[in-house]
C-alpha cells in the first residue's frame, strides 16, 4: 500500500508547489510597479530515492519521489547591477555638473541692453563726447556716472558668484546629510538581513530596500557596493569604507568642499556631491579669477589714461578707479572736472586723451575682450557639460533598461507562468482524484464478483 500512498503525497506535493509558484506570481504582479523591485521567482527540485549505488543497492518503487520547494530567488544579475549604479553615479555628477555651469552661465548674458557689455560701450561713448566736448562738465559728470555703474555691476557680480557658491555649499551638505542618512539606513538593514539569513528567512525584500540604498549613496557620492556572500552590502566613498557590515562611518565636508570619510580624507569622484565639490573648488574660484581680471584690466586700463592726461584745471590725471578685483573695484574721484581729457597741461580744453581713452574698448586685451573670453568660455563649458550630460543619461537610460529587462516584472510573462502553475495544480489534483478512485476499486470492490 505504500506505494499508493506515495502517489497520493506526489499529487500533494506538487499541488503545493503549484499554489506557492501561484502565489510568488501574484506577489510579482502587485509590485510590477514598485520602485526597486526585483522579480521573484520559484526554484524547486525532484525528491525521491537517494540510495548510493553498490554492489547489494536494489531500487526502490517507494522512493520515486516528489517535488521539494528550494525557496524564491530575486531574478537579478549582480555584475549588471553595479554596472548601472556605476552610471548612474557618473550621470548624477554630469547632471548636476550641467545645472551648476547653466547658473553661473545665467549671471554673464553675452548681450544684453543693460549687461557689462553695453554699460562697457557707453561709457566709451562717454569719454567721445567728453573728448569732443571737453569743457561740457554735464557730460564729464554723466561718465563718472557710468563709471560707477560699471564698478556696481562688478560689485554685483562679484557678490552673486559668491551667493552661487553658498548655495552650491548648502546643497552639498544637504547631498552629505542624505548620503550619511543612506549608509545609516543601510547599516542597520544589513544587520536585518545578516540575522534572517541566519536563520533561513527570506530576504528578498530586504534586499531590494538593499539595492535601493546602495544605489542612492552612488547617485550621491558615487559610493562603490559590493554584496557579500551573506547579502550584506559594503560600500566605499573615494577608496574609504562608508558602510560594512552593520556599521556606518559619517561623512564630513568643510566650507570649503574638503570630504573626509571616517576622518579620512577622500577625493570623490562620481555622484552629485562630487559635483558641487568641484564646483567649490574650481569652478568658481575660476571664473571668480576672471572677472576680477576684467575689474583689474578696466581699472589699469582707465587709470593709466588718466595717468597720460589733464584734467579740466591742467593738473595730471588722477586715478579713476580704485580698488582691487570685481568685489573691491570703485571710482574714485566724484568731480567731473577731474577727468583728464586733455593730453597737455595747462588748462586748455583739449580732448585728444579722451578720444584715446575711448578707443580702449577696442584693444585685444582690454576689459571687453576679457569679459567676452570670460563668457565664451563659460558659453563653451557649459554647453559641452549639457551635452556630457545628455549622453551620460542615454548610456544610464540604456542600462536601465536592460536591467529591467531582466528583472523587472512583465505581466505577459506572469500570466503564462500563472496558468503554468494553473494546469499543473489540475493535473496533480487530477492525478489524486484518480489514485483515489483506484484505491476505492481496490478496497471497495476488489473480490466482491458474484456477490448479491
Amino acid at each position: 500500500m505504500a506505494n499508493w500512498f506515495a502517489g497520493m503525497g506526489q499529487s500533494t506535493a506538487g499541488m503545493n508547489a503549484a499554489r506557492y509558484g501561484i502565489s510568488v506570481v501574484g506577489q510579482n504582479i502587485a509590485n510590477a510597479n514598485s520602485d526597486g523591485y526585483t522579480r521573484q521567482i520559484v526554484r524547486q527540485e525532484s525528491t525521491g530515492n537517494r540510495g548510493v549505488v553498490g554492489l547489494y543497492s536494489r531500487s526502490s518503487e517507494d522512493g520515486i519521489g516528489g517535488v521539494k520547494i528550494i525557496g524564491t530567488f530575486r531574478q537579478d544579475d549582480a555584475l549588471l547591477d553595479g554596472r548601472v549604479r556605476d552610471e548612474h553615479g557618473k550621470a548624477a555628477y554630469a547632471s548636476t555638473t550641467a545645472d551648476q555651469l547653466s547658473s553661473t552661465e545665467a549671471l554673464f548674458p553675452a548681450s544684453s541692453d543693460s549687461g557689462f557689455p553695453a554699460q562697457l560701450n557707453d561709457f566709451w561713448n562717454d569719454w567721445s563726447t567728453v573728448g569732443t566736448s571737453p569743457g561740457n562738465t554735464a557730460a564729464r559728470q554723466v561718465l563718472l556716472e557710468h563709471a560707477g555703474t560699471l564698478a556696481s555691476t562688478l560689485n554685483n557680480l562679484s557678490s552673486s558668484l559668491g551667493d552661487l557658491a553658498a548655495s552650491m555649499g548648502d546643497y552639498l551638505n544637504q547631498d552629505i546629510t542624505s548620503a550619511n542618512t543612506a549608509a545609516g539606513q543601510l547599516a542597520a538593514l544589513n544587520a536585518q538581513i545578516g540575522s534572517a539569513g541566519a536563520t533561513g528567512l527570506d530576504v528578498n525584500a530586504l534586499a531590494d530596500q538593499r539595492d535601493i540604498l546602495s544605489d542612492k549613496l552612488s547617485k550621491l557620492t558615487g559610493g562603490v557596493a559590493t554584496v557579500q556572500g551573506n547579502g550584506m552590502a559594503t560600500v566605499t566613498v573615494g577608496g574609504a569604507t562608508l558602510v560594512s557590515g552593520a556599521t556606518s562611518a559619517g561623512i564630513t565636508v568643510s566650507s570649503a568642499g574638503a570630504v573626509q570619510v571616517g576622518g579620512s580624507a577622500v577625493t570623490l569622484t562620481g555622484g552629485s556631491a562630487a559635483a558641487r565639490v568641484t564646483a567649490l573648488q574650481v569652478t568658481i574660484p575660476a571664473y571668480q579669477a576672471k572677472l576680477d581680471g576684467v575689474a583689474n584690466t578696466l581699472s589699469n586700463v582707465v587709470n593709466a589714461t588718466q595717468a597720460a592726461g589733464y584734467d579740466l584745471s591742467g593738473n595730471p590725471g588722477q586715478p579713476l578707479f580704485t580698488g582691487s578685483g570685481a568685489a573691491g573695484i570703485s571710482v574714485a574721484i566724484s568731480d567731473g572736472a577731474l577727468v583728464a581729457a586733455s593730453a597737455t597741461p595747462g588748462g586748455n580744453l583739449d580732448g585728444s586723451n579722451a578720444q584715446t581713452a575711448s578707443r580702449l574698448g577696442a584693444l585685444g586685451t582690454g576689459p571687453d575682450s576679457t569679459y567676452a573670453s570670460l563668457v565664451g568660455a563659460l558659453g563653451a563649458e557649459s554647453a559641452a557639460a549639457q551635452n556630457a550630460s545628455s549622453t551620460q543619461q542615454d548610456l544610464a537610460t540604456n542600462l536601465e533598461g536592460l536591467k529591467s529587462s531582466v528583472s523587472g516584472v512583465s505581466y505577459d510573462e506572469e500570466v503564462a507562468n500563472m496558468l503554468t502553475y494553473q494546469r499543473a495544480f489540475e493535473a496533480s489534483s487530477r492525478a489524486l482524484t484518480t489514485l483515489d478512485s483506484m484505491l476505492d476499486t481496490l478496497i471497495n470492490h476488489t473480490g466482491r464478483a458474484g456477490l448479491a
